[in-house]
């Protein structure tokens, strides 16, 4: 049966290739994943029949691909040499795709379909070595398809046989171990045994959640302080590594250890489309106690109390998640703006203690006001070229402008075949009725062109929600080509809500490669924080006596002038935008000039002071760049070989 849904260039570059008297131009893909490898099948039986199959056929093996240990089901874009074949194919290296069975291919229609669609769209032909088929003729497609709904067919025969039999042994009574490590504090007894396996408790890991529940309960003790006693007492996790917080969490304080049992097929169970559990219901699998019913509830009780926070400041940080570090972690937002002088940070969080008591990164704190006008300023330049992000809109969705015409083009000749599958139908039930047939007769005659309609359906079906797909990835495209309409001054002053939107749309991220250059501590200056934030500038110079005399009242008193001398070094601090350190030699000791800065701040007391001061000479403060040389990249945005 034609199918004649192939868009028109690339069917007429199909049919030239295949008419000239040039070979056809062949590579191979080689799939295998972990279930075959554990089960010893591997890639070289496969690269074998494949190389006989092209020679035979006298076609030229110009190149090989292979995926090991990816899963039949996965689709484009999540098999790294399969990508990388389709990168070729649009650049016109080859001809045509050979696989030894179709499930090379994918296991489910979505897989198989959207690939073959996605050759056929740019000319390419397909070849199945083990049934000698391929797509360069009408008769071929035909067999391609249905291939594609055995191979299906198969996996889902399969699947529903495993799932069938887990369903089965989760709702037998006792506590039966369906599969996979046990949760902590128990451990598989009869393991192995077919239809005898259950969950039973630990000993030596029941003592341990008992230690966890005395040391919060009785002791009062967080989970991250009862991480560190445990890794102190020589007490680690079943893998023998540090106990961490978040360790401790899920093992912990997990439903099997505080309620005593295992949802199978819970939350996550693979549903129907009207949201049906699509391999049986959910089913409660109940343990043995580690803990009383008391002592669990309590322990939950006492963790979520010590757990609590507050929100107040929570500010809004678009790149969050977004700056990576040069210990490849991602920075998160801190604030400090409960304190007067205190700003907005960026944090990396490899310096949180994951472990506590083991090593964190170095990674120095990020002014957020700084690194986030350094970025929003690159992205406004890139918005302000239309051309450019039309561009880089189209890569991005990385579809050509014409693929929505070719999958309409595809359901339309679809919609055609139905028809005329199912006129076809109805021709054989009315010639059979008038013949007088039984309706057992009638269904056997009609079965072969039902199958062919349902296969056909089921395509359609398939071409319709990528055809969605397309149309929603054009959506998202125009959405980024209408950043490009506001003025410049309008993206300039777009608030953080509405960067962090644009940045998520692109897919901003952005790297840092040097250490950033701020002080000691990696702490921006809280010295020049308090004078922006109180948005004055600094005395021009140290104080006159007259000057000094003018606020002496106000300070406290101080041997030999240190406090007059702290004074001074607070002012040169702010102007120079120094560390600490490189005035010492002219001012003392600066750790005097740091903790009376801190105080004064605290108290109002500095405010005073630079109010009492308002008439003497001022400066601006110094622009401190405090940012490291930075890297922006993102999906469509392909700055990522410019630096920041």
């Amino acid at each position: 049966m034609t199918n004649p849904s192939t868009r028109l260039r690339a069917a007429t570059a199909t049919v030239t290739r295949a008419t000239t008297p040039r070979a056809l131009r062949a590579v191979d893909y080689l799939r295998v994943s972990t279930e075959e490898q554990k089960l010893g099948y591997g890639i070289a039986s496969q690269a074998r029949k494949n190389s006989r199959h092209i020679a035979n056929k006298g076609w030229d093996h110009v190149g090989t691909y292979k995926d090991e240990g990816v899963s039949g089901s996965k689709e484009m874009g999540e098999r790294p040499d399969f990508d990388r074949l389709m990168e070729q194919a649009k650049l016109g290296g080859f001809d045509l795709v050979v696989v030894e069975k179709g499930d090379r291919i994918g296991r489910v229609g979505r897989a198989f379909w959207r690939w073959v669609w996605a050759l056929e769209d740019i000319g390419i032909f397909v070849a199945i070595t083990n049934r000698n088929i391929d797509n360069t003729t009408p008769e071929g497609r035909a067999q391609i398809r249905r291939e594609a709904d055995y191979a299906e067919t198969e996996w889902e025969n399969i699947r529903s046989r495993t799932q069938g039999g887990l369903q089965e042994k989760a709702e037998d009574p006792g506590s039966p171990h369906i599969g996979g490590r046990p949760p902590y504090g128990y451990r598989i007894e009869a393991k192995g045994v077919k239809g005898e396996s259950r969950l039973v408790v630990d000993e030596a890991e029941r003592a341990v959640v008992q230690r966890v529940h005395d040391m919060v309960v009785i002791d009062g003790l967080n989970l991250r302080q009862a991480a560190i006693r445990l890794n102190a007492e020589g007490i680690s996790c079943r893998s023998g590594r540090p106990w961490s917080v978040a360790n401790l969490r899920d093992r912990i304080m997990s439903r099997a250890v505080l309620d005593a049992e295992l949802i199978f097929r819970g939350a996550h169970a693979k549903t129907d489309a009207d949201g049906r559990p699509l391999w049986g219901d959910s089913v409660t699998i109940t343990l043995p106690r580690i803990l009383s019913e008391d002592e669990a509830a309590t322990l939950r009780r006492k963790v979520a109390a010590r757990a609590k926070t507050s929100s107040r400041n929570r500010a809004v940080y678009p790149l969050t998640g977004r700056l990576i570090g040069l210990c490849k972690a991602p920075y998160t937002g801190i604030s400090r703006e409960s304190l007067s002088y205190g700003r907005r940070n960026y944090r990396c969080s490899g310096k949180a203690d994951t472990v506590p008591g083991q090593g964190v990164c170095d990674c120095s704190y990020m002014d957020a006001e700084a690194v986030e006008k350094r970025v929003w300023s690159e992205v406004v330049i890139l918005l302000s070229d239309s051309q450019k992000l039309e561009a880089l809109a189209a890569e991005w969705v990385g579809m050509s402008d014409g693929d929505q015409e070719a999958h309409a083009e595809r359901i339309a000749g679809l919609d055609r075949q139905i028809d005329a599958m199912k006129a076809s139908i109805a021709a054989v039930i009315v010639a059979a009725a008038k013949q007088q047939q039984s309706p057992d007769a009638i269904a056997t005659a009609t079965a072969a062109l039902n199958e062919e309609l349902h296969q056909l359906e089921e395509m359609r079906a398939e071409a319709a929600a990528w055809l969605a797909e397309v149309e929603e990835a054009d959506r998202r495209a125009r959405d980024l080509k209408a950043l490009a309409n506001p003025a410049q001054h309008q993206l300039v002053g777009m608030r953080l809500e509405e960067q962090s939107e644009v940045l998520g749309l692109l897919d901003v991220n952005v790297f840092i490669e040097a250490p950033v250059p701020v002080r000691a501590g990696g702490h921006v200056c809280t010295v020049q924080s308090w004078y922006k934030s109180a948005g004055v500038n600094v005395p021009a110079a140290d104080l006159s006596d007259d000057q000094w005399a003018m606020v002496s009242h106000l300070l406290p008193a101080g041997r030999r002038d240190r406090v007059r001398r702290s004074v001074d070094a607070i002012f040169a601090k702010a102007r120079t935008g120094g560390s600490w350190p490189t005035l010492r030699e002219e001012y003392g000791s600066t750790s005097t000039a740091s903790k009376y800065f801190n105080e004064w701040v605290a108290q109002g007391v500095w405010a005073e002071v630079d109010k009492a001061l308002a008439k003497v000479e001022r400066v601006p403060l110094p622009e401190v760049d405090l940012l490291p040389p930075m890297r922006i990249g993102g999906r469509p945005l392909t700055v990522g070989g410019r630096r920041l």
